[in-house]
């Protein structure tokens, strides 16, 4: 798939467009392989900013679909949205963004074709095998249907994030917190202007 094939795909005309929830969960989720080279390209032209709030949304959005489970799944949802947002923070080097798409690459296939997430029903005890992307379908249909399951994401939890990308969560992490200090001060009446950078 080359880049006019994915913004085809994406129903984009060019990659500073991509700037919608929609746009973010069709990547990450579509059937098909992405060439690294192809997603380069893409976030080569797109605003880290919007792209940094699109994954937070995208990965919010998962933990809220997310069944009952371990909070160390939590966790490592929450540090793979981290690193993510925190490579996109330093994405002035060329040499960063082409990690940032690594990662996303590699999610992308975990997420969506090798992560397995054992689903059993909790009516006749069947079991089926899903991808973490599936199982996340199935968990939101259960609120639709009467069928229940019960989710066992063992095998989700072997996904590794290398020390070096991690360290990417921590400025990601960093710049939450200032964040919320900037939120914290404008709520108690103060207001926000250059003086307040020093």
């Amino acid at each position: 798939m080359d880049l006019n094939e994915l913004l085809e795909y994406l129903e984009i005309d060019e990659p500073c467009e991509f700037e919608y929830f929609e746009n973010l969960a069709d990547l990450i989720e579509a059937d098909e392989a992405i060439p690294e080279e192809t997603m380069f390209q893409l976030f080569s032209e797109t605003d880290p900013k919007i792209v940094s709030e699109l994954i937070n949304s995208y990965f919010d959005d998962m933990l809220e679909a997310m069944p009952d489970s371990s909070t160390e799944m939590y966790a490592l949802i929450e540090n793979i949205k981290r690193s993510l947002v925190g490579l996109l923070h330093s994405t002035e080097e060329e040499s960063l963004l082409r990690h940032f798409v690594e990662e996303l690459c590699r999610f992308k296939v975990w997420y969506t074709f090798e992560s397995e997430v054992i689903c059993t029903s909790l009516t006749d005890a069947s079991e089926k095998v899903l991808s973490l992307r599936d199982a996340l379908i199935l968990s939101r249909l259960e609120k639709l249907e009467e069928e229940e399951y019960q989710y066992d994401f063992e095998e989700c939890l072997k996904y590794e994030i290398d020390e070096y990308i991690m360290s990417f969560a921590e400025i990601a992490a960093a710049a939450d917190d200032d964040e919320e200090e900037k939120s914290d001060l404008m709520d108690n009446g103060y207001i926000y202007d250059d003086e307040m950078k020093d």
